[in-house]
């Protein structure tokens, strides 16, 4: 089933998860606080990123997405490094002097320990929309020569739950039981979409052909049992999660893509103990409650396999997330993120060709998708734990951060040569 010419295939990464040595970044400091396992050199890839572009020409690929580090480029306030931006810059051109499309991220969870200094409610307040504007102001003009791609914000209510909602990520700050008042309503969303909006004037200030979107983790939503109480509570989660922020931009016409990051079948229940009155049956949810309150409190995981993340592997459900993104926003669509925890590296084929079958039925029934790109590239630091590993590259950490294609990595690399047909 070959894919239309001209599509994109690749890889995804996150600065502070592969590079290694951003130790001004809040995550340095929270994996202190918390005592976590320290990213430190994570896999090297400031020092290496020749061998992750060598490992890219490998696997034939046409695109990366990757981040640039807010706390390296700036690492006070005010003060911008400019050896950073330029390794920056150098990355990107070798990528596109090899044939590999840049895709710059702008945000990707990481930000300076300094701006929670001077601000501790982070993005509950104004200021941070200010500095992250001016760092964006900065990257823009070091690599718009290079790159012609950009994603403002990966995940932002990813971020947002896990930093603002639960204080489980920095800045730990909890809101749980006022989600509606803290994430909508004027809220942390809403000052999202903002930054976003004003991160794409600059961009297109300073290149008019940029395209500029943002990348949203989008689960495939089902209600816990046939009931109407759980389909209303699904609506609202997914007004939450995945809608207010896609129905403010792109009603907008903010987005000239649409990022979407895949991973996972969610089932949600009514609850009216809980905020939003729903009970989302996430495995991070149901491991911080135990799984009796969890369930007493309709809480539902799905029955299939599941990832060493604990995620339930739906491939169908990138399809039909994949199209009814399209009907509801008809934005051209770029997977920037699928792919699969797995230490054996034996189920990484099968997810492959299930996922890129299921993407290939939404092509079909009219989804408008530009590419795909795989998380991840190499194996990286996933937020306080080395053991996930997603990379169709394994790093040895300890024999000098050495590069080896794992198990999955020889079928992709055909199935991008081929544009599909092998599937």
């Amino acid at each position: 089933m070959p894919f239309p010419e001209g599509f994109l295939w690749g890889c995804s990464t996150a600065a502070y998860q592969v590079e290694g040595g951003n130790t001004g970044s809040n995550w340095a400091a929270w994996e202190a606080k918390k005592r976590l396992e320290p990213c430190g050199q994570a896999a090297n890839s400031w020092e290496m990123w020749r061998e992750d572009v060598r490992c890219l020409q490998e696997l034939h690929a046409n695109a990366y997405r990757f981040s640039v580090e807010w706390s390296r480029v700036c690492p006070h306030p005010g003060e911008f490094y400019d050896e950073a931006l330029e390794r920056y810059a150098a990355m990107a051109r070798s990528l596109r002097l090899a044939g590999i499309r840049p895709i710059v991220c702008l945000h990707h969870f990481s930000e300076p320990a300094w701006l929670y200094e001077r601000h501790p409610r982070g993005w509950l307040g104004e200021e941070p929309v200010e500095h992250f504007l001016r760092f964006v102001d900065r990257v823009v003009l070091a690599l718009r020569g290079e790159v012609s791609e950009w994603v403002t914000f990966n995940e932002p209510l990813v971020w947002l739950m896990f930093g603002y909602g639960l204080g489980h990520w920095p800045p730990g700050l909890r809101h749980l039981f006022s989600l509606e008042r803290t994430f909508l309503k004027d809220g942390l969303i809403d000052r999202v979409a903002r930054a976003h909006r004003e991160a794409r004037r600059l961009i297109k200030s300073a290149q008019p052909e940029a395209k500029v979107g943002l990348a949203q983790n989008v689960a495939d939503l089902e209600p816990a049992r046939a009931r109407v109480e759980d389909l209303q509570a699904l609506q609202s989660w997914d007004r939450l999660v995945h809608g207010h922020l896609l129905d403010v931009l792109g009603s907008a016409g903010e987005l000239d893509f649409l990022g979407l990051n895949y991973y996972t079948r969610i089932y949600v229940a009514a609850s009216r103990l809980l905020p939003m009155g729903a009970m989302p049956g996430y495995g991070e949810l149901e491991a911080a409650m135990g799984k009796p309150l969890f369930h007493l409190l309709g809480g539902r995981r799905g029955e299939g396999a599941r990832t060493d993340m604990g995620w339930e592997v739906v491939p169908t459900g990138l399809g039909r997330v994949a199209l009814r993104l399209w009907n509801a926003y008809k934005v051209p669509l770029l997977v920037t993120e699928n792919g699969i925890a797995d230490a054996t590296g034996l189920r990484r084929e099968d997810f492959l060709r299930d996922h890129l079958r299921s993407l290939a039925w939404a092509m079909g029934q009219g989804a408008d998708v530009r590419g795909y790109l795989h998380w991840s590239l190499v194996d990286n630091y996933e937020w306080g734990s080395f053991t996930p590993r997603f990379g169709l590259y394994s790093v040895d950490r300890a024999k000098a951060f050495k590069r080896k294609p794992a198990n999955g990595a020889k079928l992709y690399a055909s199935i991008v040569k081929s544009n599909g047909a092998v599937l």
